[in-house]
């Protein structure tokens, strides 16, 4: 082991050689890719565990948004509006319209001039 010469609390001289001398503590190179995959592992099963709740989450923020959708209750309703039923007829009206105008549009269509 190097001496230091020290005075109080301080060194009178610390270079490059002392340092270099210092003994350095460090692991093996294969434990040091054993320590390297199991924190990648560790962070890899963190990230699993993330996105299987935020998929989680998003299911039930889906079904959430559905069930205000279907219900009514997703945007500020309009009293004037007509009920879903009385839209359904009138629509319902209108192909019928629209299928017998082009029945007879293609019946004058077949004949002959």
């Amino acid at each position: 082991m190097y001496k230091l010469k020290t005075h109080g609390a301080t060194m009178d001289v610390l270079n490059l050689g002392i340092i270099k001398k210092l003994p350095f503590p460090f692991c093996a190179l294969e434990e040091q890719r054993k320590k390297f995959i199991e924190n990648t592992f560790s962070s890899i099963g963190h990230l699993t565990q993330t996105i299987s709740t935020s998929l989680t989450r998003a299911d039930l923020l889906r079904q959430s948004i559905l069930k205000k959708a279907f219900s009514g209750r997703l945007v500020p309703q309009d009293p004037d509006d007509e009920p879903a039923s009385e839209l359904l007829k009138r629509i319902k009206a209108e192909r019928e319209a629209a299928q017998a105008a082009s029945r007879k549009t293609k019946k004058t269509r077949r004949r002959p001039a």
